[in-house]
């Protein structure tokens, strides 16, 4: 019985309403700094494509060193490390004034089984070892979900990544900025591709690409400083090396 044979009344738009969901908690804060977020910058996405494999092989060669490794950990050391490069990304504009932070504090976008976002801090992320991360991100995780997270854990962020990669499907976004950051990293799903790879006789070989999307403020950074910021993060992922092993 649909709600009109019911006699329902309670319509939006000239339809009856099936439910109503009340915003609440984590999901009303969300809703309503990412509306902030939109409607007090001047945002504009860039886009790159970036190899993947280098950094695949070198997560996979270090979980036997720092147990519970994954791609995520390695972005936010990259991240970070790059921050310090572009300090223009890793600051806010208040009164016609930008200020750079003199911290490099990660929020990490985690999406809860109740389907609730939250973003998690991880402070001082350009000086954490990459074991620290994993610690410091496996806490914050299980303190989310059971909902025991405090304000610290939280707040005090300058820089947000958003890594949607497990979604089969999605491969390019563009993530909304948070109140007070100049950018906010996205990373798509890694998905085999045929590239030239002038290295072996074929000229051709298929390798796993991540799609980045970098949103950014256009009142504080340009797009020339914000593509060399892409460079530099495409660069340290297709050669870790020992700036992202320890």
């Amino acid at each position: 019985m649909t709600a009109q044979e019911r006699g329902a009344t309670d319509q939006v738009n000239g339809v009856p309403v099936a439910r109503r969901i009340p915003l609440r908690g984590v999901q009303r804060v969300v809703a309503n700094r990412t509306l902030a977020g939109i409607q007090s910058t001047a945002h504009v996405t860039a886009m790159a494509e970036v190899d993947a494999e280098p950094v695949l092989t070198h997560a996979r060669d270090l979980r036997e060193q720092i147990p519970g490794l994954t791609l995520t950990h390695l972005l936010i050391k990259a991240a970070a490390a790059c921050l310090r490069r572009h300090p223009r990304l890793n600051a806010t504009i208040e009164e016609q004034t930008v200020m750079e932070y003199a911290e490099v504090n990660v929020a990490i976008a985690l999406a809860l089984p109740s389907d609730d976002l939250l973003a998690v801090v991880i402070k001082r992320a350009d000086e954490c070892p990459l074991a620290e991360i994993v610690t410091r991100l496996h806490s914050l995780q299980q303190r989310a979900e059971a909902g025991a997270l405090s304000k610290d854990d939280v707040q005090g962020a300058t820089f947000t990544l958003s890594n949607y990669g497990m979604l089969r499907t999605v491969i390019w976004a563009t993530p909304a900025l948070t109140p007070g950051q100049a950018a906010v990293l996205g990373i798509g799903r890694a998905a085999p591709r045929m590239v030239v790879d002038k290295t072996v006789p074929e000229g051709w070989s298929v390798r796993r690409v991540l799609p980045i999307s970098l949103t950014y403020d256009h009142r504080i950074v340009n797009g020339v400083p914000a593509g060399r910021f892409l460079d530099d993060l495409a660069e340290l992922l297709q050669h870790p090396g020992e700036q992202l092993s320890s």
